[in-house]
């Protein structure tokens, strides 16, 4: 029987292989099918590719033209202690089969890897996606595109991963439901992990912000006053920009590649206490040799190592087995300092760093976990 309607309880996502329209493996290069445990949304949207040709003679189209189509597919899971959707797209979970895997943490050692989504559902009247499934679609030979951290101070902390590729396909082919006893739960020993799950100990910040301190730790004023820095959201982000290259004799794209170089962003929103405290000077305000380097054109002035930033590390943990290290080449693009009106609002400031191509991330669930460190 058809279902009324389909929400969260009845659907699920899996990362591996998948089924073609035969019911026969997909790509066959992502592993066996793991289902997506803390998963909160998904969507698709698929694009068909029109070029219109038209002729000498008539008004009328000549031909509007079929290309091929683009597949996106977005997902948002918490960070629950199950490996992250962008460990599982690339390294496939348990059951690892022969072909492409990710062959380290880093975004070029991640980058040739594809893998297979599966999107169930199943009937309405059940509590769980469990026993067959009514329908499925298979969205197979998938790339990760772009990849999202946050970690607010109210609120889960979440990860978002979009993927994209040129295949999809509907059936009614049934698929076993993972969650057949309605009681998963985290696999973190302290659940979905929210701001006290911040190992604070183990990350390492921008000592341009100010109570960070010279090793880029945030130290821990007291049980009661908190943090020298009163962090209020981080975010992480690193769109990839995937390209396709085709090849004459096959309509499909051959290979999407990442199109470095990548800027990759983390943004820190802070509470103020005391300012912002960033300098900035036409002529920079860090000198190598300057004696009074806000004084210009004095007698220490120096053509050398004149500048306004330094290179910052960035390295992010959480209790449940997440790892982000942004490398030691952060520069800040931004600080913004609001608040604080006569509305009777708070002073904050945003931190923004960019750096290029340095986005390595692992997962107490996956590959290389021990060999991503604060040392990045």
């Amino acid at each position: 029987m058809a279902n009324n309607r389909i929400y969260y309880a009845i659907q699920q996502v899996s990362l591996g292989t998948g089924l073609n329209a035969a019911g026969q493996p997909g790509s066959g290069i992502a592993g066996s099918p793991v289902a997506v445990h803390g998963l909160q949304s998904v969507g698709i949207t698929t694009n068909f590719n029109l070029a219109q040709i038209y002729e000498m003679g008539q008004l009328s189209l000549y031909q509007n033209f079929e290309n091929v189509p683009d597949i996106e597919v977005t997902l948002n899971k918490v960070l629950d202690g199950y490996p992250l959707l962008y460990v599982l797209a690339t390294e496939r979970g348990t059951g690892l089969s022969t072909g492409l895997t990710a062959t380290s943490a880093d975004l070029a050692g991640r980058a040739n890897t594809r893998t297979d989504l599966q999107l169930a559902i199943y009937p309405d009247t059940q509590t769980s996606a469990k026993n067959s499934s009514l329908a499925v679609v298979s969205c197979s030979g998938m790339y990760v595109s772009s990849v999202s951290y946050t970690f607010p101070v109210d609120g889960n902390f979440t990860e978002d991963v979009t993927l994209v590729g040129n295949d999809k396909i509907w059936s009614t082919t049934a698929i076993t439901g993972s969650f057949t006893n309605n009681n998963d739960s985290p696999a973190a020993v302290q659940g979905v992990n929210r701001r006290q799950h911040l190992t604070m100990a183990n990350c390492r910040f921008p000592k341009q912000i100010p109570g960070i301190d010279g090793t880029g730790v945030n130290q821990s004023i007291s049980a009661t006053s908190g943090y020298a820095v009163h962090f209020q959201s981080i975010k992480v982000s690193c769109n990839m920009g995937r390209e396709s290259i085709y090849e004459l004799g096959t309509r499909q794209p051959y290979y999407r590649y990442i199109n470095f170089p990548v800027a990759v962003t983390c943004d820190f929103d802070v509470m103020s206490v005391s300012g912002e405290w960033v300098n900035a000077t036409a002529k920079g305000y860090y000198t190598g040799t300057e004696a009074n380097p806000t004084v210009a054109n004095d007698s220490t002035d120096s053509c050398a190592n004149r500048f306004n930033l330094k290179n910052e590390t960035i390295f992010l943990e959480t209790c449940e087995g997440t790892r982000i290290g942004l490398g030691q080449k952060n520069k800040l693009t931004s600080v913004n300092y609001t608040g604080g009106d006569t509305g009777g609002g708070n002073v904050t400031m945003t931190y923004s760093y960019q750096n290029f191509n340095d986005f390595a991330v692992a997962h107490s669930g996956g590959l290389y976990y021990s060999s991503l460190t604060a040392g990045v």
